[in-house]
């Protein structure tokens, strides 16, 4: 081969690899389906209470309290029977294959069945009553159905749409890579974005119609994992010291890793991604996702941020007016942090420094003790934390958590040396959102890190809190956040 045709056969290749890394991009905005089905039994157990509360006043004409018990007990029965069955028959599983029609018809069954129960119960407590409830009940199951019928709906659009489909990656073009492809043909619950494997020689620019991306190494510096939800590893598990090896590296990344056991028994045409993955692999790395835990932390971040905002905009303002009256430059300093699965944030502060318009581009510098760049009011800022209270808006807006760890910048460094190369479990903070504060900071972990020792001990705070976190250890740790700080004369900040 002369040596003019292996430098185009590389440009080749090369400018294939290009178009395949640009078509390899994992759909975003997508809806999480178990939050989802949180949020459809919450609306029905208050849609269902609201609806027996009102014909609990239509039959007693308005006077609840002077009726017998027994009049009311088949709609307070109604109104616990209900989503009990609702519950039983699985309709707030969310299921990109389900039928339309079939969801809807198991809504109106359940209803109705409750509301035969009640109209049975009337005859027993309350005989003159079962024409009022006999027509409570057609009502209440009518408007149960129509509920259900909007839900079927909106999760046909999001399943059409591609958002109710998690993100994967495969590591392995293996055989059973090909499998679970196949698997997955035409499901919509997993979208496999591309396929990574170590083995570049023996590994094709496709593999059934998904893109070979690159080693583990081209993983690690992907634009678009963090918008990927799990990855799989498809080698098989008797090839032990490869599966070790792999593993190895995988940990390393924020999103829960799989390792699949068995793939010898299963069809593709009658068995999905989604079956295989829940089935037949083994978390490896990672935490499982706990739906209820990230709605009521939303719910907290929401209601504490709103009344922290409010309460202290006036001063806010003040803050702001003399950052601008103190030295050139814009009250809010704007900066990139690394957020929930690795994915750049804007997050905002007071400018504590002399503005630097180029600041962002540069190699991020720690603050150190007497730091030239610290203006006086932003010394004062800084001790005082002060300086994060424009982090509350990145928490209205969802970025960013009022506990959690504390995002850091990309491409951070202690002592001269990437941070996130410092500790092997660097990347599985990013597996929350980052805090404002968090259990680190109130254990005495602030400020820059000077130190291999500090890094990892910062990081091991930050994946015991992880491992911890739930509303009333998040309540705790906001609690001890002002007496650690006004405390800490050592830390620079």
């Amino acid at each position: 081969m002369t040596d003019g045709v292996r430098p185009a056969m590389a440009d080749a290749a090369a400018l294939t690899r290009a178009q395949l890394r640009a078509r390899a991009r994992a759909p975003q905005h997508r809806v999480n389906r178990k939050a989802l089905g949180h949020l459809m039994q919450t609306i029905d157990i208050l849609a269902i209470a609201i609806i027996s509360t009102a014909g609990a006043f239509a039959i007693s004409g308005g006077a609840v309290t002077q009726v017998p018990a027994g009049e009311l007990l088949p709609l307070a029965a109604f109104a616990a029977l209900t989503p009990a069955l609702l519950l039983m028959f699985k309709l707030y599983r969310v299921d990109p294959r389900g039928i339309v029609v079939y969801r809807v018809l198991t809504a109106f069954i359940a209803a109705g069945l409750s509301g035969a129960a009640i109209i049975a119960l009337a005859h027993l407590t309350a005989p003159r009553t079962v024409d009022l409830v006999a027509s409570f009940a057609i009502t209440a199951t009518a408007a149960v159905t129509i509920l259900h019928i909007i839900y079927a709906g909106f999760i046909e659009h999001w399943a059409k749409a591609g958002r109710l489909a998690r993100n994967v990656v495969l590591v392995g073009a293996t055989p059973n890579a090909r499998k679970l492809i196949a698997a997955n043909k035409g499901s919509g619950t997993v979208n496999v974005v591309g396929i990574f494997d170590d083995r570049k020689a023996r590994s094709p620019s496709q593999l059934a119609g998904t893109p070979y991306l690159g080693d583990t190494d081209d993983l690690f510096k992907w634009g678009t994992l963090p918008d990927v939800d799990r990855i799989i590893l498809t080698v098989t598990p008797k090839a032990q010291d490869r599966v070790r090896i792999l593993l190895g590296k995988l940990r390393a990344l924020p999103q829960p890793v799989c390792l699949l056991l068995d793939l010898d028994h299963f069809d593709p045409d009658t068995t999905s991604l989604e079956d295989v993955v829940g089935v037949q692999a083994a978390r490896m790395s990672g935490f499982e996702e706990r739906v209820g835990h990230m709605i009521a932390k939303r719910l907290q971040d929401l209601v504490f941020a709103s009344l922290m905002f409010m309460g202290l905009l006036p001063l806010m303002l003040i803050i702001g007016i003399a950052v601008r009256l103190e030295s050139p430059g814009p009250a809010i300093f704007r900066q990139k942090r690394e957020g929930f699965n690795g994915r750049m944030i804007t997050v905002y502060k007071f400018r504590s420094m002399r503005h630097s318009p180029d600041r962002q581009t540069q190699t991020v510098r720690q603050v150190e003790f007497d730091d030239p760049r610290v203006t006086r009011l932003g010394g004062f800022l800084r001790r005082t934390s002060l300086d994060e209270l424009p982090q509350l808006w990145n928490v209205l807006g969802g970025e960013m958590s009022l506990v959690g760890p504390r995002p850091h910048a990309p491409g951070m460094r202690t002592g001269g040396t990437e941070t996130s190369k410092l500790v092997a479990e660097y990347a599985h903070r990013h597996r929350v959102k980052p805090g404002i504060t968090g259990w680190a900071q109130v254990n005495g972990s602030r400020g820059p890190l000077h130190s291999p020792e500090a890094a990892r001990e910062r990081i091991q705070w930050d994946v015991d809190y992880i491992a911890r976190a739930d509303f009333w250890f998040d309540l705790m740790i906001m609690l001890r956040t002002l007496p650690a700080l006004l405390g800490d004369k050592l830390n620079i900040r």
